[in-house]
């Protein structure tokens, strides 16, 4: 608790610090090495602060410079509410400068028009708006220097990564904004980017190799994992390159990379998921499905998720699948991978309207998801709907014009293909 509050403070402090000069520090800065020391010295800082305002105002004693004081304590209250809003989910921190602008630079010149007042001497015609006017004029310069900065929460993330290449949280902030529509080209983007900045960095180059694989793009997947590996051995990078191994085709060198990164203690969670992908591929299903349940008992998440559910599918326990996808689609109802195999599950179990609907759901999430157009136009054929079962194979045509299922379903369906 002692420490949590300490690194509220920290970052009470220092979003005062970035109301005054926002482009100078980091847009969410990484948490401190010693929270209870600078959390200690931000507590003292803060105490100082408002001590300091009461103190002028008592030296002064005007009402400006009571109202000088009164508004650098505003400032420092609405600081610490403000600081807990733009905290967890709700960073990065910076988010909170165009609240925080007013009072503080309003607190500033109201402290820089008393001082004139005071000690400019009656020979400055406005020895008190003339202060005022500078720093209103500072802070519009210094606000409106940043407000595409602070407009935007990716380009604040992109600060913060690029300021420290080993922030904890930018590069998943970035991943994760892209991820509820599973937008793989947007990683792919920000994979490059993130090299581009820090060439030799870790979760740069893991993320880069990830995004390859699904892209399905194998050979540039494989060169991608191996130079992860041998750069970054101690994180997921030998699990990404399991992963790799497989989409190529040697499940067998895929098991023995995964045990043997098991065995050199590497992160467990995504190396008992690309363990599972190679016994998957070399069809010991009952095995791959432990290790698919292990991975997510880690903490593996989504596609551990996804794999147990197909697996499920594929032996034949449709409950199981269920109770593995269900969850990912009421966490995010765009993830049209899930939607297509909730689909499948009801197709299996014969039921119509759910199949028709789950792959509908899946094609509104991801237009080009040829499994499920495919999917589609068999199941309305085989329901005696062939309007819609040709419609859907002209959209597929559209698509996915080289899909090598076309000829054959236009065939059995009757619908034409320009």
């Amino acid at each position: 608790m002692l420490l949590t509050l300490a690194e509220h403070l920290v970052r009470t402090a220092l979003l005062l610090a970035l109301t005054i000069a926002p482009t100078a520090l980091s847009p969410e800065p990484p948490p401190s090495g010693n929270p209870a020391f600078f959390g200690l010295l931000s507590a003292m800082g803060l105490a100082a602060l408002v001590y300091g305002a009461v103190a002028f105002a008592r030296h002064v004693d005007t009402t400006r410079a009571r109202v000088a004081a009164a508004l650098v304590g505003i400032a420092v209250v609405l600081a610490l509410i403000v600081e807990r809003i733009y905290s967890g989910d709700g960073a990065p921190l910076a988010r909170g400068v165009p609240a925080m602008a007013i009072p503080v630079w309003g607190a500033l010149a109201a402290l820089a028009s008393t001082a004139g007042e005071q000690w400019l001497g009656s020979n400055w015609k406005h020895r008190t708006m003339a202060p005022i006017v500078v720093a209103l004029g500072a802070g519009a310069l210094q606000i409106g220097g940043a407000s595409k900065l602070l407009g935007a929460p990716d380009k604040m993330w992109w600060s913060a990564l690029k300021r420290d290449a080993d922030h904890p949280r930018a590069l998943a902030a970035l991943v994760a904004a892209a991820r509820p529509g599973h937008k793989n080209d947007d990683v792919r983007g920000i994979a490059a980017r993130c090299i581009t900045m820090h060439p030799n960095h870790c979760p740069c180059l893991e993320l880069h190799a990830s995004s390859l694989i699904a892209a399905k793009n194998g050979d540039k997947a494989l060169a991608a994992a191996r130079t992860a590996a041998e750069r970054c051995p101690k994180g997921n990078a030998r699990a990404i390159l399991a992963e790799a191994l497989v989409m190529t085709g040697d499940a067998m060198a895929a098991e023995l990379e995964a045990r043997r990164a098991l065995a050199d203690g590497a992160p467990e969670a995504r190396l008992r998921y690309a363990l599972g992908l190679a016994l998957d591929r070399q069809g010991r299903y009952p095995d791959a499905a432990e290790e698919a349940r292990r991975a997510i008992e880690l903490g593996a998440g989504r596609d551990a998720q996804l794999f147990a559910g197909a697996l499920a599918i594929a032996m034949n326990d449709l409950d199981a699948a269920e109770r593995s996808l269900r969850p990912l689609v009421a966490a995010d109802p765009g993830d049209a991978q899930a939607r297509y195999d909730l689909a499948l599950v009801a197709d299996k179990r014969g039921d119509y309207n759910g199949a028709r609907e789950g792959y509908i759901a899946a094609l509104e999430a991801d237009p080009s998801l040829a499994d499920a157009r495919y999917n589609l136009a068999v199941l309305t054929f085989r329901h005696g709907v062939v309007d819609e079962a040709r419609h859907h194979v002209k959209k597929l045509a559209e698509t996915s014009p080289k899909d090598p299922r076309l000829p054959e379903l236009a065939k059995l369906t009757g619908a034409t293909l320009r």
